[in-house]
């Protein structure tokens, strides 16, 4: 486990450090979340969508196709 000290500003901002950024794919613009778990305050990014792309690829599914309602006729 990696452990880093970092100041809190007078405006409750804190700086990631780089190293920590870049391991977790944080850039300008990504969201993040924080989850309080007892005293400890974990920050954790918010992974894209298209990281999900693919992922099943190989897998049978079967038929996860739901059934088509039949058309309706409206006068």
């Amino acid at each position: 486990m990696q452990t880093v000290e970092a100041i809190v500003s007078s405006k409750g901002q804190v700086t990631l450090p780089a190293a920590m950024r870049a391991k977790l794919g944080i850039q300008a613009g990504s969201h993040i979340h924080f989850e309080l778990r007892g005293q400890e305050l974990v920050i954790k990014p918010e992974v894209p969508m298209s990281a999900y792309y693919g992922m099943l690829k190989g897998y049978d599914l079967g038929d996860i196709e739901p059934e088509k309602e039949p058309d309706r006729t409206f006068e």
